[in-house]
Parts: C-alpha cells; structure tokens; sequence
C-alpha cells in the first residue's frame, strides 16, 4: 500500500465516534507519556554518549517534542538503540 493509500484509508475510517475520539485521546496521552520518559532518559545520558547519537544536549527537548514525533516519524526509542 503507497503512502497516499494509506493516508486516504486513515482519514476515512476516523468518524467522529466516541470510541474513535476515546482512542485518539489514548493515543495522544501514551505518546505524551512516552516523549516525557524519553527526553528524562536522554537528559541522564552523559555528553559522551549524546555525541554519539549525534545530538546536542541543547537539542533533547527538540527530539523529544511531540511535534517531531507527530511529523510521520516514531521518535527515537533510546531504550532500544544498540
């Protein structure tokens, strides 16, 4: 399936259900969850090892911001990297 159909079958199955708004919501409040605890274990790594991911201290709360995450990609998952 490209991408635009993807795209085009996600739109049409999201209603304005209770339950298709109940599990938006959700989703929202885990990756909120999960960004929050993500930029916490980023900000305990030490420089060295920030350095080797390729990322500034200064730029955590960037990767970690839920409009980077929202934009098509996963975030980056530092608890599986290795």
């Amino acid at each position: 399936m490209t991408t635009l159909e993807h795209t085009a079958y996600e739109t049409g199955r999201a209603g304005f259900s209770l339950t298709g708004f109940a599990g938006r919501a959700l989703r929202l409040v885990y990756r909120a969850m999960r960004m929050r605890s993500d930029r916490a274990a980023m900000q305990a790594m030490p420089d060295y090892l920030l350095k080797d991911m390729g990322i500034a201290r200064s730029e955590i709360d960037h990767y970690t911001s839920m409009h980077y995450a929202a934009s098509g990609a996963d975030g980056m998952d530092i608890r599986n990297a290795g």
